[in-house]
C-alpha cells in the first residue's frame, strides 16, 4: 500500500511539474495573438534590484501565476519581474509585436533568450523619451522575428503609479490593423464630445449660463485625460520632461475633469436648494482633494498624489450618481435622465477600472474603452438635459415676455403690448403715408354692475365684452384693455370713415351680448371714440407730423363727446373737411 502510495505522489508530482513547465509556454501554432496574463509567472522584487541572471535564478523558486488577462499589483508596489516563452513550431520565422499597453509604466526592460544566450534586451517605458523609444508608439512595444524554437522572455517593469500590466502578442499586421481600428474608435468617441464641447462653450458666451461652460470645460478635460492615459498625448509631446512627467500629466488632468464635472452637476441641478449639505460637501472634495495633490506635488510624493486621484475620481463617480438620486427625490427637472447617465457612467468606469485591475472583467479592447463609451453615452444625455433646458429658459422667457403685454384677465394686449405691438406697424403708417385710425370704447354704467352683483361678474363681463371685441374686430386689427372698463382698437389701412363704420358694428355687437349671473341676465352697452385720417390727414396736421399719443388723445376726446351725447353712441372727432 505504502509502494503503491509513493509512486502516486511521484506521478502526481511529475504531473505538476509537466503543467508548471509548459503553463507559460505560448505555442503559436496555437495562439493567433492576444493577451498573455494568464501565460505569466512573475515575482515582485523585495529589498534590492536584481540583475536578470538573478532574476532567471528566482523563477526557479515558487512563483505567482497571472489568472486573468493583465497582471495588476496595486501603486507605489515595487518593480516585478515577469517570464514567458514563446514556441514556434511553425518552422518558420516570423515578425510579431510585443506590447505592454499600459502608457504610464517608468521602467521597462525586456530581455530574449533562446537556448540561454541573449538575442536582445529592449528597454523602454515612459521614463524614455518619445524619440528614442523601442518603436514610435503610445505604449512600450516592440517588433521581433521569432525563430523557430522556444525564446524565453523576462521582463522587469517599474512604476510609482498603478502597476497595470497587459501584455499583448500579436503578428505584426493583425497589430497595425488593430491600431487602425483603435484609431477610428477614439476619433468617433472623442469627436462627439468635442462637438458637444465646443457647442455649448458657444452658447455659454452667448448667454453666459455657467452650466454650459462648465460642461464644456468638463467634457474637454475628460477628453484631454483620455487622451493622456491612453498614451496618444504624449506622442505628440515628444519632449523629455523627465521620468514621472506622464504620471503627473493624468493625474492633474483627472483633476480638471472631475472638479468641473462635479461643479457642472451642482450647478445644473441646484443642489443647494435641496441637498444643502450634499452641496457643500461636493464644494469640500473639489477643494481639499487637488489641494492635497498639489501638496503632493509640490513635496514630489506621486504615490501619494496618485492616492488622491484615485480617490477623487471614485467620489466624482459616486458623487454624480448621490447628487442625482437626491434630484430624483426633490423631483427636479430631468432628475431621471441624470441619474440614469450617472449610473451609465459608474457602471462602464467600473468596468474598465476591473479589467485594467484584473479583477472579475477580462481586460481586452472593449472592457479598456468602457469609460470613453460610458463617458461619450453620459454626454449626449447631459447635452439633452442641457437642450431640454435651453428650450424649457426659452419658452420661459417667451411667457414672462407675454405676460408682460398681456392683461391677464381678458388675455388683450395691455397698454404696453399695445404700445410695442403698435409702434412698428405706425413707424410704416408715417412712413408710407397710409390710412390709420384708433377706437376707444368704454363700457357704460359699469360700475353700477360691480357694485350690484360683485366684481367677480364684473370680470366675467369684461372678458365676454373682449370676446366680443376680438371676434367682431378684421383681421390686422390690434386690440387691448387700455385700463378699468376702456378698450382701444388700432385698425391699419382703414380711414375716419371706415373706423366709425367698425365702431358701430362693434357698438352692435356688444349691445347684444348678454351676461348670465345667477339668476339675472346682464346687457351692456358701450360708448366708441373715432379718431384716424381722412386723406391721408388729421385735422390741421399732416399724417406725417403727427404722434401716436395725438391721435389715441383725439379719440378720448371724441369718446368723451359720445359718454355727454348719450352714451351706447359712436362719435368721431371732426376734422378738417367736416365730419360728424
Amino acid at each position: 500500500m505504502n509502494h503503491c502510495f509513493k509512486w502516486l505522489l511521484i506521478i502526481i508530482s511529475a504531473l505538476l511539474y509537466s503543467f508548471t513547465a509548459q503553463g507559460n509556454t505560448i505555442t503559436l501554432s496555437d495562439f493567433s495573438g492576444g493577451s498573455l496574463g494568464k501565460y505569466v509567472y512573475y515575482f515582485q522584487e523585495q529589498e534590492q534590484q536584481l540583475s536578470v541572471n538573478q532574476a532567471i535564478a528566482r523563477f526557479q523558486s515558487p512563483v505567482s501565476q497571472g489568472k486573468s488577462d493583465s497582471i495588476a499589483l496595486g501603486i507605489g508596489t515595487n518593480p516585478v519581474w515577469l517570464k514567458f516563452s514563446i514556441d514556434n513550431d511553425l518552422l518558420l520565422a516570423d515578425d510579431y509585436r510585443l506590447a505592454v499597453e499600459t502608457p504610464w509604466l517608468d521602467y521597462i526592460d525586456t530581455w530574449l533568450l533562446v537556448n540561454g544566450e541573449l538575442v536582445r534586451h529592449v528597454k523602454g517605458g515612459d521614463s524614455v523619451p518619445f524619440d528614442q523609444r523601442p518603436m514610435p508608439y503610445r505604449f512600450y512595444a516592440f517588433e521581433h522575428t521569432f525563430p523557430p524554437g522556444t525564446t524565453q522572455v523576462y521582463m522587469r517593469v517599474e512604476t510609482l503609479a498603478p502597476m497595470a500590466i497587459p501584455i499583448r502578442f500579436s503578428q505584426v499586421n493583425d497589430a497595425i490593423s488593430r491600431d487602425i481600428s483603435s484609431s477610428y474608435q477614439y476619433g468617433f468617441l472623442y469627436g462627439i464630445m468635442m462637438s458637444l464641447a465646443l457647442y455649448n462653450f458657444i452658447l455659454f458666451l452667448l448667454i453666459r449660463q455657467k452650466e454650459y461652460g462648465l460642461y464644456s470645460l468638463y467634457l474637454i478635460g475628460f477628453v484631454l485625460n483620455s487622451l493622456s492615459y491612453t498614451g496618444q498625448l504624449h506622442t505628440m509631446i515628444t519632449d523629455d520632461y523627465g521620468v514621472y512627467f506622464q504620471d503627473w500629466t493624468d493625474i492633474f488632468l483627472m483633476i480638471t475633469y472631475s472638479v468641473a464635472g462635479l461643479h457642472f452637476a451642482k450647478t445644473l441641478l441646484d443642489t443647494k436648494a435641496y441637498a444643502p449639505k450634499l452641496d457643500k460637501f461636493v464644494t469640500w472634495i473639489t477643494i481639499v482633494i487637488p489641494s492635497g495633490m498639489v501638496l503632493g506635488f509640490i513635496l514630489n510624493q506621486l504615490v501619494f498624489s496618485v492616492t488622491l486621484a484615485f480617490i477623487l475620481n471614485c467620489g466624482f463617480v459616486t458623487l454624480f450618481v448621490a447628487m442625482g438620486g437626491y434630484a430624483l427625490k426633490a423631483n427636479k427637472p430631468f432628475a431621471m435622465i441624470f441619474l440614469f447617465s450617472s449610473v451609465t457612467a459608474a457602471i462602464c468606469i467600473t468596468i474598465s477600472t476591473l479589467a485594467v485591475a484584473g479583477v472579475l472583467i477580462p481586460y481586452n479592447d472593449y472592457t479598456f474603452k468602457a469609460i470613453e463609451v460610458g463617458m461619450a453615452f453620459e454626454a449626449v444625455l447631459l447635452a439633452v438635459i442641457l437642450a431640454r433646458q435651453f428650450r424649457m429658459a426659452k419658452l420661459d422667457k417667451l411667457v414672462a415676455q407675454k405676460f408682460a403685454r398681456t392683461d391677464m384677465l381678458t388675455q388683450l394686449n395691455n397698454r404696453r403690448g399695445f404700445q410695442e405691438v403698435i409702434q412698428p406697424i405706425w413707424q410704416s403708417v408715417i412712413r408710407e403715408q397710409r390710412d390709420a385710425s384708433v377706437v376707444l370704447i368704454d363700457l357704460d354704467y359699469f360700475k353700477k354692475i360691480n357694485d350690484e352683483y360683485g366684481h367677480d361678474v364684473g370680470d366675467i363681463a369684461l372678458v365676454e365684452i373682449a370676446k366680443c371685441i376680438n371676434h367682431t374686430a378684421r383681421k390686422g386689427d390690434i386690440s387691448a384693455r387700455w385700463g378699468g372698463e376702456e378698450f382701444i382698437l388700432f385698425l391699419p389701412e382703414t380711414n375716419c370713415l371706415q373706423a366709425q363704420f367698425q365702431a358701430e358694428r362693434l357698438r352692435k355687437a356688444i349691445s347684444k351680448t348678454t351676461i348670465v349671473a345667477g339668476r339675472h341676465t346682464i346687457t351692456l352697452t358701450a360708448s366708441f371714440g373715432v379718431a384716424g385720417s381722412q386723406n391721408h390727414q388729421l385735422f390741421d396736421m399732416a399724417l406725417g407730423d403727427l404722434p401716436l399719443e395725438a391721435l389715441i388723445n383725439n379719440a378720448d376726446r371724441a369718446l368723451y363727446s359720445a359718454k355727454g351725447l348719450g352714451k351706447n353712441k359712436v362719435h368721431v372727432l371732426e376734422a378738417m373737411a367736416g365730419s360728424s
